[in-house]
């Protein structure tokens, strides 16, 4: 079907090249359209230092072509970490030297592809035993998922944190990055603040794209006005009242004069966490290495799914090609910034169509984990081969680093 499609005329061609064709934001241009969106790798030793084995999934995915690659959620605080045990820090000066010895790496054998890292704070979707420190929010709402007792943020520690952020990116500056991204989306820290749900505050901070527009403004006070910043956003959740499309679009126009270079548009929270990514649901993997259930004696799961499983899976949304896309195209209408989107982007025809109607750029997360030379497959007429397994996503929230399990055509049980 690419082949015969591809073969129709010197239109399709050139539309396809549109896809490897540079693309100048206000303060970098990325050498093409392909974006290998933020995709936590889990290769930080126990204190977050990044070990030297992640250079080798940079590596992998420049020489595969991709024009820009925005690491895995980095932790800008201790409080701020996630549970999964290998998850990368910027949060002290001492991991400054090991990034800056990955960054090195890349840019040395591949200068023209763009390094991003994605900085982020988890608030209440964290466990505090990982952290060491209660789990924080702008209201005391506990996460359905984690569950942790949430430790209400006052004033003082809302501007430390909003500190922290700006010293994570002028330490990924230092470290040799060519931008951040700033993760406001899935219902980490900033999601909660954007969010009615959990941010049910009658102070200042009641106005939640407040504390968004704050972390900027600290981010170029720390690192200049020319430092490019990306931020990413769920155009809308599963809560209700929640994050919408429609306060999502406002607040992409409020950041119209925070001077960032571009929008990326996800979906979804933590606490419906298979809905940020549709697809399968190996159910009996997540209960057997997510740290969150497989302390669950085995009979009492045997029961949960017998009896409440069928109820569980009704909550999760299918998946279907592009399944944010029409929301970023929304969002693109009612913005002057650039805007790319992540999101079941599998096929030329789709990317194009993307490109086509509006969007700046595309930006992948599984398929590059199976086929980290996507990139250069595309200008080949082949389509990614992800399917959508989720056996990476799950063997996240285990000690597994970043790996696709179909590679091998092995039963996923294996790695049980």
């Amino acid at each position: 079907m690419i082949t015969k499609t591809m073969n129709q005329g010197k239109h399709i061609s050139k539309t396809i090249d549109a896809l490897f064709e540079a693309v100048k934001l206000q303060n970098i241009t990325l050498k093409n359209r392909i974006i290998r969106s933020a995709t936590y790798e889990g290769f930080g030793d126990p204190n977050g230092v990044p070990r030297s084995e992640l250079a080798d999934i940079y590596l992998k995915l420049a020489k595969g072509g991709v024009g820009a690659i925005i690491t895995g959620f980095v932790f800008v605080s201790q409080t701020g970490r996630a549970m999964q045990p290998g998850q990368c820090g910027i949060d002290t000066p001492y991991k400054i030297s090991p990034w800056q010895k990955i960054t090195d790496k890349v840019h040395t054998s591949y200068p023209d592809v763009s390094l991003f890292m994605q900085i982020a704070h988890t608030g209440r979707q964290t466990k505090s035993k990982y952290t060491g420190n209660s789990a924080v929010g702008p209201s005391g709402r506990k996460c359905t998922y984690f569950k942790e007792p949430v430790k209400i943020l006052n004033d003082a520690e809302i501007l430390e944190i909003i500190d922290e952020f700006g010293e994570a990116a002028r330490r990924a500056r230092e470290a040799g990055f060519d931008g951040i991204q700033v993760h406001a989306a899935h219902g980490y820290l900033i999601h909660q603040f954007l969010s009615q749900w959990t941010n049910t505050r009658r102070d200042k901070w009641a106005d939640g794209n407040l504390f968004l527009e704050s972390i900027l403004e600290n981010i170029h006070q720390k690192c200049g006005a020319d430092f490019p910043v990306f931020v990413k956003l769920s155009w809308a959740d599963d809560n209700n009242p929640g994050v919408s499309l429609k306060n999502t679009i406002q607040t992409v126009k409020r950041l119209e004069k925070s001077d960032i270079d571009a929008i990326e548009i996800s979906y979804g929270t933590m606490e419906f966490a298979l809905n940020i990514i549709r697809g399968d649901c190996p159910i009996d993997i997540i209960l057997k290495v997510n740290p969150l259930f497989n302390q669950i004696p085995l009979f009492f799961r045997e029961i949960w799914k017998r009896f409440f499983l069928k109820k569980y899976l009704k909550k999760n949304l299918p998946f279907a090609e592009n399944y944010n896309i029409d929301s970023a195209l929304k969002i693109k209408k009612a913005t002057t910034l650039p805007v790319f989107s992540v999101g079941g982007i599998r096929t030329i025809e789709n990317m194009i169509e993307i490109l086509n109607k509006g969007l700046d750029a595309v930006s992948l997360c599984r398929p590059l984990i199976c086929e980290p030379d996507l990139a250069e497959k595309l200008k080949n007429g082949k389509n990614s081969e992800c399917i959508n397994c989720n056996l990476c996503t799950v063997y996240c929230d285990s000690t597994q680093s970043l790996r696709c399990y179909q590679s091998r055509k092995v039963s996923s049980h294996e790695y049980a």
